[in-house]
């Protein structure tokens, strides 16, 4: 079957679609289905990837002069152009009528939202047309994957009238990453030795104040005053590139920009650093924590809205988010052996596999298909 997966038109570049959303793609590929994301930008264009067909419906300056309303509209016209077999819907604005045009044209949809249940479910109006609620909100991937008590078939008829979800069908899919492709073993010496730096720190976070790239620059501006030999890598797009890039333009700071990365590649970086900086809360910083502990790279937390993670010790600590305590949380990890804290960060990351979650999503779409024959 076509699903098509519409991502957060109103998140940062960065994480449209994010390495979850990619990873998903390659598992539905692998398992013989036909994957389109549909992604915000400034022009129209159409692009293939690894895992599946990329969508660019205008979204952002001009595209916005006229409101919110007019971008949903787009997204519309995209699906009716694609003719899916079924959708996801990961962005709230656009929730609502995307439900209804799913509900109207018969096409199995799926509501993915990154926060409890509970939440989504205040809203009928968000869900209504939908014939699952998804979480994906951090969770251990030892709580169990929960597909309702219908077996993973929805019982409401997508040929009815209705427009109210049952709210006894929500499903939970814990977050988690891809253990094969963010794997230790993507660690690339040679792109180590390039930095010539005692130390190499990763921060890989949207480039707006929300994920404070400006703490890692200050902390870099910091060490190298007290000759400290280091080097900072900035993983990730966003508005404020410009601008950090001008304050930190005597620093030994490089900038990468996520979307130029395939998930191989955003892996080797991510495995080559030695200690990852998470500066950005919520399920994005537990997505990037998680990608970072499972290639081996331990991870210092900095960020006031903690992440669920009970690291192994050496694989990461969590701190506030001030200079000083950042700065001693990186000296202690640094004195671990290399192996030791490589290992440890992976065991922390074994017990997220994404394999579950992944399989539960093709699972739910497959009985959704099949009940639409």
């Amino acid at each position: 079957m076509h699903i098509a997966h519409v991502t957060s038109f109103y998140a940062v570049p960065a994480l449209a679609p994010s390495s979850a959303v990619r990873s998903r793609g390659l598992a539905y590929r692998a398992a013989g289905h036909e994957f389109t994301v549909i992604v915000p930008g400034t022009e129209p264009s159409v692009t293939w990837a690894e895992y599946g067909t990329v969508v660019t419906v205008p979204a952002r300056g001009r595209a916005l002069a006229r409101g919110f309303v007019p971008v949903a509209k787009a997204i519309r016209r995209a699906l009716e152009k694609l003719v899916p077999d079924q959708i996801e819907v990961a962005d709230r604005l656009s929730a609502r009528e995307l439900g209804a045009w799913a509900l109207s044209s018969s096409v199995p949809a799926i509501f993915i939202v990154d926060t409890p249940l509970e939440e989504a479910f205040s809203s009928h109006s968000d869900v209504a047309g939908y014939d699952r609620v998804v979480s994906v909100s951090p969770h251990p991937a030892s709580d169990p994957v929960t597909a309702g008590p219908h077996g993973g078939v929805p019982s409401a008829d997508r040929h009815s009238t209705s427009t109210t979800l049952d709210t006894e069908n929500p499903m939970n899919a814990p977050d988690g990453v891809n253990l094969e492709v963010f794997s230790p073993l993507r660690h690339n010496s040679g792109l180590r030795d390039s930095s010539d730096a005692d130390l190499v720190l990763l921060c890989a976070t949207p480039l707006t104040s929300a994920g404070q790239p400006a703490l890692a620059i200050d902390l870099i501006r910091r060490m190298t005053a007290s000759g400290k030999d280091v080097h900072l890598v900035i993983l990730g797009d966003g508005p404020l590139r410009s601008r950090l890039e001008r304050s930190s333009a005597e620093l030994p700071v490089q900038f990468l920009s996520a979307r130029d990365l395939e998930l191989d590649e955003r892996a080797e970086v991510f495995a080559t650093a030695d200690i990852a900086l998470v500066t950005t809360g919520g399920h994005a910083g537990h997505a990037i924590a998680l990608e970072a502990l499972a290639t081996g790279t331990p991870v210092v937390n900095s960020h006031t809205r903690g992440i669920p993670i009970a690291f192994v010790s050496g694989g990461g600590l969590t701190v506030e988010p001030e200079l000083s305590h950042i700065e001693h949380a990186i000296r202690v990890l640094g004195e671990e052996p290399v192996e030791n804290r490589r290992d440890a960060a992976r065991s922390t990351a074994v017990s997220f596999d994404s394999i579950e979650s992944e399989r539960a999503f093709i699972n739910l779409h497959e009985s959704l298909h099949r009940r639409e024959k």
